[in-house]
Parts: structure tokens; C-alpha cells; sequence
């Protein structure tokens, strides 16, 4: 497999960062703090979720160790 994909990771990186930005003005830290506990959480759901095509490898690499 030759194909490539290009990824620009400076642009989103700064993307993500200026969504959260968006989301997140005018909220206290205690919303804050909220907001980053839960996607800590739905990320962590989705590494454990072992249905989902492309974390398969990753879940039975988990279950090894």
C-alpha cells in the first residue's frame, strides 16, 4: 500500500483548540474541569469499546497485559 494521507497537524491542533475556546468562554473552572472530566470519560469509553473496528487491536492488547 503505497497511498499516504496528508495530516496537518499544527492547523488541527489550533482547529480543536479554537472550537474549545468557543465552547468554553464565559463558563467558570468548575464547568471547565466538568467539560474536560467528560471527555477524559467518552474517550476512555471508546478505547475500551472493544465493537468498534478500529480499536479492536488496541482493546485485545489490553486484555493481554
Amino acid at each position: 500500500m503505497d497511498e499516504r494521507t496528508e495530516i496537518k497537524a499544527v492547523e488541527l491542533v489550533r482547529s480543536i483548540r479554537d472550537r474549545q475556546a468557543e465552547l468554553l468562554s464565559g463558563k467558570s473552572k468548575e464547568e471547565i474541569i466538568e467539560f474536560f472530566r467528560q471527555a477524559g470519560e467518552a474517550a476512555r469509553r471508546e478505547i475500551r469499546s472493544p465493537g468498534r473496528a478500529g480499536n479492536k487491536r488496541l482493546h485485545a492488547e489490553n486484555l493481554q497485559n
